[in-house]
């Protein structure tokens, strides 16, 4: 077995049954399924519970894999463009990406 995508593999693999299904969503889809993890995981964090809060993040990271998936990435590929963002745009610079997020949206 492959294991390209670390960790997150098996989510890659639990999706390859629904592969053509997803890969013919509209990205809103991926956008509001999203938006359902993040209502759910304030849910879980207003109760008190982090474990449940946790793997609503994990279905979030799910979304964002499928997301690469219906851009037509393979999981040698996400992995490349995450190691190549982490290094070329978040390495060293966290604290401006941070500054820039409140500078430009308040957050």
């Amino acid at each position: 077995m492959a294991d390209e995508l670390g960790p997150f593999q098996g989510m890659w693999e639990a999706w390859d049954e629904a592969h053509d299904e997803v890969t013919h969503k509209p990205l809103a889809h991926f956008r509001r399924a999203a938006d359902i993890q993040f209502d759910e995981l304030e849910e879980h964090l207003a109760a008190g519970d982090s474990k449940a809060a946790a793997r609503e993040v994990a279905d979030i990271i799910s979304i964002a894999i499928n997301t690469m998936r219906w851009l037509g990435h393979t999981p040698e590929e996400i992995a490349e463009i995450a190691r190549d963002r982490a290094e070329q745009r978040m390495k060293g610079q966290a604290s401006a990406i941070l500054d820039k997020y409140m500078d430009q949206y308040g957050i």
